[in-house]
């Protein structure tokens, strides 16, 4: 008879900053899901989003602890924005160090606690955000809650359960900028994903050990509503999460037993070319405080063709249940893309999952060249080096055959 194994543990990582001020503490869980030949590490954590050389160094640490090679490891940021990883806040060495010993024994600590377990899973429809892409009047892309926009309109809830019946771990994942408290407060804290927790932890019968983890989807084009609305918007957008995926648990079905299997690639996509020079400098000219366009000229002065690394990963039990994890800020165009075509009976997608440092947005978005705002403009992707020009309108298509073959492959393995 085959056996399905799974173990999870949390920490607090709020001390990744000296004397914090919070108003909630920030965390990272694991769940651990083993058979006889492998195990999958899903890990969730309160923060904005981890660099792609930073992650390698988590993924490395995590190896070193517990043997599990880094194709069977993911790692996904919540992107909460009252933390550490966006707006330019970063962590010192220090707690680079610190952080990677932590999640390295946070997996250890989920492997250690494998024990025989029964897999359900669901959905349940929600929304707590709003596309937030519109048109002015002047055929520019603005940020502004955008009613007809795309969403993903649901969470995918998994629960892990022990021999008794009792909740090992919920996972469960839904698409939406964490950005209720953002700026409404400095203090640090997970936002909506940190008040779902607390909000499930009410609806469920726990053991004390039982552990609930929130997985962010594509929400590169969602924020969270009211954006900057504060505490008590942000608690009733938690317990709206919440409630779903406590509705989603009710009605989830049982995952069969099945091997375990992984796929991943990495590949690489084009950056668009920059402006030309004498553009660069008219921008400049009539925007001369935008420090963003004297980078943008220096990258059209150097004439330099540029790709981006894009880690795709895929993690399977059987042919019944896939999670599907991607690098960087995806539009949720690609979430819904994959809902339609997965081979799987149950797929969740990640975003933000073992590194993000870009927006991926869409053919269309990238075809409105300056117009296309700020999540596919080349405006807000100059300051930061090399990675941060548009892409090419073509990796739309790229990605999705990727993305497809990687599953075909996975559910053939």
């Amino acid at each position: 008879m085959r056996t399905l194994m799974a173990g999870a543990a949390e920490t607090p990582i709020t001390a990744i900053k000296d004397k914090p001020d919070v108003y909630a503490e920030l965390y990272a869980r694991a769940l651990v899901l083993a058979d006889s030949k492998k195990q999958l590490a899903i890990v969730t954590a309160d923060f904005g989003q981890f660099p792609l050389h930073y992650n390698r160094v988590l993924l490395d640490a995590i190896q070193h602890a517990t043997g599990i090679p880094p194709a069977h490891v993911v790692i996904n940021c919540s992107h909460t924005h009252n933390a550490p990883g966006v707006d330019g806040r970063w962590i010192t060495e220090a707690s680079e160090a610190w952080l990677a010993t932590c999640l390295a024994g946070l997996v250890k600590d989920a492997v250690d606690a494998l024990e025989p377990a029964t897999l359900r899973s669901g959905r349940a429809p929600v929304q707590i955000g709003y596309n937030r892409r519109i048109m002015n009047a002047e055929g520019y892309i603005t940020m502004a809650p955008n009613p007809e926009g795309s969403v993903v309109p649901w969470v995918d809830v998994l629960g892990a359960y022990d021999a008794n019946g009792e909740i090992i771990a919920v996972l469960f994942s839904h698409a939406a900028h964490p950005v209720i408290v953002h700026w409404s407060s400095e203090e640090m804290g997970a936002d909506f994903p940190g008040y779902a927790v607390e909000h499930l932890r009410n609806f469920l019968d726990l053991k004390p050990e039982s552990v609930l983890l929130f997985a962010q989807g594509c929400a590169a084009d969602i924020n969270g509503y009211p954006l900057r609305g504060g505490f008590s918007a942000c608690d009733v957008a938690g317990f709206a999460l919440a409630f779903a995926t406590h509705q989603a648990l009710k009605t989830a079905t049982e995952i069969p037993a099945a091997p375990l299997k992984v796929c991943s690639k990495l590949v690489n996509l084009p950056f668009r070319d920059p402006p030309s020079v004498a553009e660069c400098k008219q921008l400049i000219e009539e925007f001369p405080d935008d420090e963003r366009y004297v980078a943008l000229l220096e990258v059209a002065e150097s004439d330099e063709k540029r790709t981006l690394p894009f880690p795709i990963s895929a993690f399977a039990v059987g042919d019944a249940l896939c999670f599907l994890s991607v690098s960087h800020e995806l539009f949720s165009e690609y979430q819904l893309f994959v809902d339609e075509t997965s081979p799987f009976l149950h797929t969740f997608v990640f975003g933000y999952t073992n590194g993000s440092e870009v927006y991926i947005a869409t053919k269309a978005a990238y075809d409105l060249g300056l117009r296309a705002g700020y999540e596919a403009g080349p405006r807000n992707h100059a300051l930061s080096g090399p990675y941060r020009l548009a892409l090419q309108p073509s990796v739309e298509e790229q990605i999705r055959t990727e993305i497809t073959d990687l599953l075909g492959t996975l559910k053939d393995s």
